[in-house]
C-alpha cells in the first residue's frame, strides 16, 4: 500500500481532481476563499478534511494557489487565492460572513449541551425504567461524584457501577487530541470509588481521540451534525448557503420542555449552573417533550452510544472468566448490530464469537469452553432484550432504534 509520502494526486487521484475543480470554481467567483470552509464543504461529498487539506497543500506546493492568513474575530483564518494573492483579495462579503459564523459558533456551544442533555433524557425515558440506578443530570460541577474539582461536565449520566461525565463539542473542525476536550476527558476519568468513564459528544473526531476515550473505558459519539439555535444569528441561513455548507447544519427553534418552558443555549447554561433553578431541569421526564424537535439521526447516534456504553459495562461488571469472555462476544455482537442492522440471533452470535477470537487471540482454551461462553452470551442477549436495549422482530435481533456512534466517511 502506498504511504502518505506519495503526492495526493497519485495517492487519491479522484479526490485530487474533485477538490482541484472545486478550488478552481470558487476562485472564479471570489479571489480568496476560506480553506477551512472548503474542507468542511467537501465532507458533504464523503471526503475527510485531512484529504482536502492534502490536496490544497499540493496545489500550494505546485504554485497553483497561494496561501494567506487573515485575522477575523481574533482568530487567524487561512485562505487560498490565485497565485500571488494577498489579503486585499478577501472581499468584505466573505469576511463579514466568517465573522457572523464565528459568532454563531460561540453561541451554539451551550445549545449543543442542551440538545445532548435532552437526547440523554429521551434515552433515559426509554430504558431507564428497566435499568436500576440509571439517571441523567444536567450540566454542573460534580466534585462529590468525580473526585476532582477541575472543570464542569457538560452533562452527566449514571449507569450501574459507573459515572458518565459528558463533554460536548460542536465545532466545525475535526476534534483530535490536541485540544482542551482531550485533557478534560482525562480530568473526568477516575477509578476511585465508583468508576468514572467520560463520554465525548461531538460532530466528528479523529481516530486518536476515539482510541484515547476507549483507553479510559469511555466513548466518543460523533453526531455528524453542527446543531444550533436559529435565533442566534438572524442571517445564518444565507451565510451557510454562501459557503455551500447548509446541509451540515441543523438549526432549531428554542427547545420546549414539559410545562411550556422554552430554552436556548444561554437559558440552559444559566439555569443548569444555578442550584435552585437547576431543579427545574429535573427529573429527566421534564425534558423529554423537547426531544421531538431534535433530528432523528442525532438522537439515534446518542442512543447508540449510551446503549453501547451500557453493553460494554458488562465486561467491567464481570466477576469470572466466562462472564468476561461472554461480554466480549456481546460487545462484538452489539457493534455489529449497530453498524449493519438486524441479524438472526444465531448468525449474530456466531459472528460475535468469530470476531472475539480474532481480536483476542491471547484468550487460551476459549474454544474448549465455547458453548459455556455462548450460553452466557445468550443469557446476556435475553437480558438486554428485557431492558429495551435489544429488540427482536421476525426472528432477528436489533440494537433498538440506534445508529453506531462512530460513523466514517468514504475517503
Amino acid at each position: 500500500m502506498a504511504g502518505d509520502s506519495q503526492p495526493a494526486s497519485e495517492r487519491m487521484p479522484g479526490i485530487y481532481s474533485f477538490v482541484e475543480n472545486r478550488v478552481s470554481s470558487v476562485l472564479q467567483d471570489y479571489s480568496a476563499w476560506p480553506a477551512n470552509i472548503l474542507k468542511l464543504e467537501c465532507e458533504k461529498y464523503g471526503i475527510y478534511q485531512d484529504a482536502t487539506g492534502a490536496v490544497l497543500a499540493e496545489l500550494l506546493s505546485n504554485g497553483d494557489v497561494s496561501k494567506i492568513s487573515v485575522e477575523i474575530s481574533n482568530s487567524n483564518h487561512p485562505f487560498f487565492t490565485e497565485p500571488g494573492g494577498s489579503k486585499d483579495n478577501v472581499t468584505h462579503e466573505i469576511e463579514s460572513a466568517l465573522k457572523d459564523l464565528d459568532k454563531f459558533q460561540t453561541n451554539y456551544a451551550y445549545f449543543a449541551e442542551l440538545t445532548a442533555f435532552v437526547a440523554l433524557c429521551k434515552v433515559h425515558d426509554e430504558i431507564g425504567p428497566h435499568i436500576a440506578g440509571f439517571d441523567v443530570l444536567p450540566k454542573g460541577p460534580r466534585p462529590h461524584l468525580l473526585h476532582t474539582s477541575d472543570g464542569t461536565p457538560d452533562g452527566f449520566a449514571i449507569l450501574p457501577g459507573e459515572y458518565l461525565p459528558l463533554e460536548v463539542y460542536n465545532g466545525r473542525d475535526y476534534l483530535g487530541t490536541g485540544g482542551d476536550k482531550h485533557g478534560q476527558l482525562y480530568d473526568f476519568s477516575s477509578d476511585e470509588g465508583i468508576i468514572s468513564n467520560p463520554i465525548l459528544v461531538n460532530r466528528r473526531s479523529d481516530q486518536e481521540i476515539k482510541k484515547e476515550a476507549r483507553s479510559l473505558n469511555g466513548m466518543v459519539i460523533d453526531t455528524d451534525v453542527i446543531i444550533g439555535c436559529e435565533d442566534a444569528v438572524p442571517n445564518l441561513p444565507e451565510i451557510l448557503e454562501l459557503f455551500n455548507i447548509e446541509e451540515l447544519f441543523e438549526l432549531l427553534s428554542p427547545l420546549e420542555t414539559e410545562g411550556g418552558l422554552k430554552l436556548d443555549g444561554g437559558d440552559y447554561h444559566s439555569i443548569a449552573l444555578n442550584g435552585e433553578e437547576g431543579r427545574s431541569l429535573r427529573p429527566p421526564s421534564k425534558m423529554v417533550p423537547a426531544a421531538k424537535q431534535l433530528p432523528e439521526k442525532y438522537i439515534k447516534r446518542i442512543r447508540g452510544g449510551i446503549q453501547l456504553q451500557y453493553v460494554n459495562s458488562y465486561y467491567r461488571q464481570a466477576t469470572d472468566r466466562t462472564q468476561r469472555e461472554a461480554s466480549l462476544v456481546l460487545q462484538n455482537i452489539y457493534n455489529h448490530l449497530l453498524r449493519e442492522g438486524g441479524k438472526r440471533r444465531s448468525t449474530a452470535i456466531d459472528a460475535g464469537w468469530d470476531r472475539m477470537i480474532d481480536q483476542y487471540r491471547r484468550i487460551k482454551s476459549a474454544q474448549k469452553r465455547r458453548e459455556m461462553i455462548l450460553d452466557k452470551t445468550r443469557e446476556y442477549i435475553t437480558e438486554l432484550h428485557s431492558k429495551n436495549v435489544i429488540y427482536e422482530r421476525d426472528g432477528k435481533i436489533y440494537a433498538r432504534s440506534s445508529e453506531h456512534p462512530q460513523q466514517s466517511l468514504s475517503f
